[in-house]
């Protein structure tokens, strides 16, 4: 994947869930761990995870292709919360 590809990735993911907003060093993470990816497996993996999750995916949730089915909370430690508007 390219850095443009794994750009349109996090942006996807900022507007399906549209609280959260990605911390420089995920976006960076994401850069470095992507590299080698396919970006139509990824692409896939993220549709079947915003399907099922109401929380945004980890890298490695995308990367294993693995059914976790129970509730899964580390993406607080790669995204962070958008103030609501009142």
């Amino acid at each position: 994947m390219t850095k443009e590809d794994t750009l349109k990735i996090l942006n996807l993911i900022e507007n399906v869930y549209p609280l959260v907003t990605m911390k420089s060093e995920t976006v960076l993470r994401w850069m470095a761990q992507c590299e080698s990816m396919d970006y139509s497996l990824l692409l896939k993996n993220l549709a079947l995870h915003m399907r099922k999750q109401p929380y945004p995916p980890v890298l490695n949730e995308l990367l294993e292709n693995a059914n976790n089915e129970g509730a899964n909370l580390e993406w607080l430690d790669e995204y962070s919360f958008r103030p609501q508007k009142c």
